[in-house]
């Protein structure tokens, strides 16, 4: 078959069905017709005809046979001239005037040279050339004396292709110039090279071509004081989903139920990719045309308050998991040879539309002082009663920003003293990795009025720009700022088209949802009423106290009473202080030695696997704590003490490392257990290693939420061979620490499982295999997401003898969702714990769908608000206002229809929406 398609193509090339003609088969002048165009299909004719029908195309792609192959010809060489502000064919008696000989056309199938005649008799109306080439939808590359230009097809195809596919416009006219000359032989690319080069004079027209569309979308060009008295963030394309009470709320919102429902919820994030390079460029030679119009910030003000807060409310450093993933970005280093190291934003959390004034570029990292003027800014555009914000560091940044933000100027939408009442959540997929006060506090799914948001639409919103992140990083502070509001401002549109399909499908899942988890949940309560209804108050009225107040306790978490080896010690320390000062019974003294000795013992056994590589000065002080420790085992073990060799009661510094300590879960060979050392010795070192796998736990699972953010942060952030450099040598410092984390962990549980045996006490502290030191990731969070029900779904099947599904079995790893292995019958704290849980998902499921429905009707209400805002935009009265700021030339009838026209098909696409 490929045959036939290689034949087919081939006799594309000749003259094909045109070599049965003797004639023109337009006019019949005898002779085979010799130009034909590629752009018609089929138009074989004569030099004649083919002028006479190319007068309404003049740059199609016209080719010429000439006696051995077609030929691509310019429409100057055709004879084929453009007469500006004339009907085809018709001349202007005052061309020769104005009239330029090689006049470059860059069109979407190449670039063309023409010759261009102005008109400057009175059908232009005194008209400038510029305008005269915009009237032919031709866009000049300079408003004086204009040689070349692009037309409106090649300009917004270039546009689209740019948005959706990231092309940049060097690649782009490389690619018309190949059409037009691939063999490089009539030297149109060499033209291209001289000063100014065609993709700058290109680059100068799209940037125009873009801003001026900007706000012509708007309705700028409807309003009297037009672009120049543009509102601040009067070009962003608002979400139609949120509430705005001047548009889709109804006149009595505020005192409707659910008032939940009319409540915001904003995403912030910043994203490390889209930097942007020193070059000599600078904000004087090339400016930011929209300067705040759009959705980035004023960046005046915006400097200003950088240098304003400079050194005010400096970050503190935490110890919650995200901030190390962080630091990667907020290195100086990082930072060098870029004007800006990357963009923060703030977006609608559930529909992902970016904020007018949302958009800020990051000076030097992810810092406060650029979150908050975002927030800001972004707040200062709301048109609803409260707020909610979903940040990756909403724990730490929460705090004071009020203060913080009434230093925004002109931003700060909030009144003094309503900050505090502004909620705030972690985003669903990086709460995992914040450690457990974190996340019973900040989760989405136990904030009231939230519903099913996961607030991670920031982190799908890069996903639009972030193929851009390249050329991005190489343009003028103007440029990119300007590039970012036409990238925002197609994302927002997208995503304005596509609301009622999301919203559909989303209401889809939720009533599915919202049935399967109130089932569960009625269910769950009816059988604990039935046993212990006063229990299953008290835990309701804790659990709605907390909602009203996330201060208190969490009735999400159970708190595990539990012994910490810093606590055992400082008992230790207390005992041995009583002992001396009261003078107690000798056994109390002996107790408190016993303890002192298991301490240091087991910060010596820690030693031996860590003190490998170190100095000579080292391995001397742990000879001294050896022999230290010697003398207190002689008089605590003395049976132990009685069976050391000579070697091993006082070792030398070569074999220190490898000395065997002989705990009581550690007693020689030739020593029975029983003799070895006394009972409450041996209970004292199982309570002390009982404490240290708990802490081992907990170290383990703060190293693997910090690889996963780290992994999470290099994935997505990370470009380049020195920050790849870095952020590998983070990667294999928290691998070392896991690794060490796991080893003590198993070396503790052999010595507990050693001196207790088997027991219930397996069913927590289980073998550490592996596989179990998994990084948090996505996937394992939905895994753990997907069993978080599960002890509800047994307890209800064995109260209701119904068979089990099998969903309970999930493969993940026991220190992450570790339970006690109790009969399901019974009624115990963890059942409770999971009862609030299961209220929390049916109660954000059943919000989910009552939003769902709200949002439908506010987006339905948005179209219909802007129908008759484009409608207004149609008023005589209101052109008659625009018509006396405007020069004489650019006023009549033709443009008074324009205007018209331009509103009500926006309207009737907004009616359409709707």
């Amino acid at each position: 078959l490929r045959e036939y398609f290689l034949r087919e193509i081939l006799r594309l090339d000749g003259r094909g069905d045109a070599l049965n003609l003797q004639a023109c088969p337009n006019c019949g002048d005898k002779g085979q017709p010799d130009y034909r165009c590629v752009d018609c299909r089929g138009a074989d004719m004569c030099r004649k005809c083919t002028i006479f029908w190319h007068r309404y195309n003049p740059l199609h792609g016209i080719q010429h046979w000439n006696g051995m192959f077609y030929d691509n010809v310019d429409p100057k060489d055709l004879g084929l001239d453009l007469q500006m502000c004339h009907p085809p064919g018709e001349t202007c008696g005052m061309r020769s005037l104005s009239t330029v000989e090689n006049f470059t056309i860059i069109h979407t199938n190449g670039v063309r040279v023409v010759r261009m005649h102005f008109c400057k008799c009175s059908r232009a109306g005194g008209a400038p050339e510029y305008v005269q080439l915009l009237r032919w939808r031709l866009w000049p590359a300079t408003c004086v004396n204009p040689e070349s230009a692009t037309t409106f097809e090649a300009l917004d195809f270039f546009h689209r292709l740019s948005l959706f596919g990231k092309l940049n416009g060097y690649d782009f006219i490389r690619a018309l110039e190949a059409a037009t000359d691939g063999a490089l032989i009539k030297g149109i690319a060499v033209r291209a090279l001289q000063p100014p080069g065609r993709s700058l004079r290109f680059m100068t027209c799209i940037r125009q071509f873009r801003h001026v569309f900007m706000f012509k979308r708007a309705g700028r060009g409807h309003e009297p004081g037009g672009i120049a008295g543009t509102p601040a963030g009067a070009c962003a394309v608002v979400c139609p989903a949120c509430p705005n009470y001047e548009y889709n709320l109804p006149k009595d919102w505020k005192t409707l139920p659910f008032q939940w429902m009319y409540r915001v919820i904003l995403s912030l994030d910043a994203n490390f990719r889209l930097s942007n390079r020193l070059t000599r460029s600078t904000q004087r030679t090339d400016p930011n045309l929209t300067e705040g119009k759009a959705y980035m910030v004023p960046e005046e003000d915006y400097a200003a308050h950088i240098k304003a807060t400079e050194g005010k409310d400096a970050e503190k450093p935490s110890t919650c998991s995200r901030f190390g993933a962080m630091a990667l970005g907020n290195r100086k280093k990082g930072a060098m040879g870029l004007r800006t190291t990357g963009i923060a934003g703030c977006s609608c959390a559930r529909h992902e539309h970016i904020c007018p004034q949302g958009i800020a570029t990051l000076r030097m990292g992810e810092r406060y002082v650029t979150m908050d003027f975002v927030f800001g800014c972004a707040l200062g555009f709301l048109r609803c009663a409260s707020v909610a914000a979903s940040y990756d560091i909403a724990c730490q940044w929460s705090v004071n920003l009020e203060k913080r933000l009434s230093r925004v100027p002109g931003g700060n939408a909030l009144s003094a003293g309503a900050a505090k009442f502004v909620k705030f959540a972690v985003p669903k997929f990086h709460l995992y990795g914040h450690k457990v006060a974190c996340q019973v506090r900040w989760s989405f799914l136990w904030l009231v009025g939230a519903a099913a948001t996961d607030g991670e639409g920031c982190e799908r919103i890069w996903s639009g720009a972030n193929p851009a992140a390249s050329s991005l990083r190489e343009m003028g502070p103007g440029s990119m700022q300007d590039t970012m509001d036409d990238m925002c401002g197609a994302w927002n549109w997208q995503k304005t088209c596509g609301i009622a399909t999301l919203l559909r499908s989303r209401m889809v899942r939720a009533l599915k949802q919202a049935k399967e988890q109130c089932l569960i949940h009625t269910q769950l309560t009816a059988a604990i009423r039935a046993d212990d209804p006063d229990r299953l108050e008290a835990t309701t009225k804790r659990v709605t106290d907390w909602e009203l107040d996330n201060k208190l306790p969490s009735p999400y978490h159970l708190e595990k009473k539990r012994v910490t080896v810093a606590q055992v010690k400082l008992q230790t320390a207390q005992a041995q202080g009583s002992a001396v000062q009261k003078a107690a019974e000798a056994q109390a003294e002996n107790d408190a030695s016993q303890a002192r000795l298991l301490s240091n013992a087991t910060d010596e056994e820690e030693g031996t696997t860590k003190q490998a590589t170190v100095k000579t000065h080292a391995l001397n002080a742990l000879v001294r704590m050896i022999a230290a420790f010697r003398k207190q085992q002689e008089h605590l073990m003395p049976t132990t003490y009685a069976a050391l060799t000579s070697d091993e009661r006082d070792p030398e510094r070569r074999s220190a490392l490898k000395a065997k300590l002989y705990m009581p879960s550690q007693p020689p060979r030739r020593v029975p257990k029983a003799r070895a050392s006394p009972l409450p010795l041996r209970e004292m070192e199982a309570t002390l290693r009982m404490a240290s796998m708990e802490d081992e736990l907990d170290n383990l699972r703060h190293q693997l939420r910090l690889r996963g953010c780290l992994f999470r942060y290099s994935h997505r952030q990370i470009r380049g061979q020195r920050a790849n450099t870095r952020a590998e040598t983070a990667q294999e410092a928290v691998n070392a620490n896991v690794n060490k984390a796991a080893v003590a962990y198993r070396r503790h549980r052999d010595a507990y499982l050693a001196l207790q045996g088997p027991g219930p006490w397996e069913e927590q502290m289980r073998k550490l295999e592996p596989t179990d030191c998994r990084a948090l990731g996505v996937g394992l969070i939905k895994e753990m997401e997907a069993a978080a029900g599960d002890k509800a779904k047994e307890f209800i099947a064995e109260r209701t003898g119904a068979e089990r599904s099998g969903d309970t079995t999930r493969q993940i790893s026991w220190i992450w969702y570790a339970t006690s292995e109790e009969s399901g019958l019974a009624i115990t704290d963890e059942l409770m714990v999971e009862w609030c849980k299961s209220r929390a998902r049916a109660q954000r499921w059943v919000e989910e769908v009552r939003l769902l429905d709200e949002e439908m009707r506010r987006a339905i209400a948005f179209s219909e608000s802007m129908a008759l805002v484009w409608d207004g935009r149609c008023n005589p009265e209101r052109l008659i206002a625009i018509d006396k700021i405007l020069e004489t030339w650019s006023v009549d009838e033709a443009w008074a229809d324009g205007v018209r026209a331009y509103a009500r098909k926006q309207a009737w696409i907004r009616r359409a929406q709707a």
